[in-house]
């Protein structure tokens, strides 16, 4: 039978609980007439926090792969600067420029980094599109996934593992899957927020079977480890 999801790491969950706890108690004290506040007026001028909260849990959830929470970061300041009048921000106008930031970075992420089959070591980023990625490599070691509104797949079937591997998947928007041989055994753990994973991968008999760790940050979006 394929594994149950892992639990989130505790640091986000705490982070986000405590965002929570503090949006309940205003709501609760301006009910009991204890504290004159609107709670529309708060979450209408503090709401941005949310999406800073989001990119810093994700930050520590997958910090190798920091191109994507640090996107999600500085458009929640942009937004929440903007929502204290402290210059004006008109979306409309930055659509474009943003797009076109985010495709040069991440073209220049790839400039230098041929694709190998061999490699144990795999970095990739996309951004509005999808990436097929490969390796044979019998030393594999790690890989660091960024997909925004894009997908990754990833096959590591004919490489294979010594001791541990680790895996840090940020995606927003995107999917992730990998495929794995079913002699390794894969621990998956992270931060979903509106979106989730699936591992599906088989548990192997052997005690003393290399492990892969994936830690998954998914930001309305999937990752999936399967055979």
């Amino acid at each position: 039978m394929a594994k149950e999801n892992a639990q989130p790491v505790r640091v986000p969950q705490l982070l986000f609980g405590l965002v929570l706890l503090g949006v309940g108690v205003a709501l609760l004290l301006s009910r009991l007439d204890i504290v004159d506040v609107s709670f529309w007026d708060i979450l209408g001028t503090w709401w941005p926090l949310l999406i800073i909260a989001a990119g810093l849990a994700a930050l520590g959830t997958v910090p190798r792969a920091w191109p994507g929470p640090v996107a999600v970061i500085a458009v929640g300041v942009f937004l929440q600067l903007a929502r204290l009048d402290l210059f004006e921000l008109d979306l409309s106008t930055l659509i474009w420029p943003v797009i076109l930031i985010a495709l040069g970075l991440a073209l220049i992420v790839r400039v230098g980094r041929t694709p190998s089959d061999s490699a144990d070591t795999i970095q990739q980023t996309v951004f509005w599109w999808g990436a097929a990625r490969k390796s044979r490599s019998q030393q594999f070691r790690s890989a660091t996934l960024t997909a925004v509104m894009g997908g990754i797949e990833v096959d590591l079937r004919e490489a294979d593992i010594q001791g541990r591997a680790d895996i840090s998947i940020f995606t927003f928007w995107g999917g992730v899957e990998i495929k794995v041989p079913p002699t390794w055994r894969v621990t998956v753990r992270g931060l979903p927020l509106l979106g989730g994973w699936d591992d599906k991968t088989l548990e192997p008999a052997d005690p003393n079977a290399p492990e892969l760790v994936v830690h998954v940050t998914t930001i309305m979006a999937g990752a999936e480890v399967r055979n």
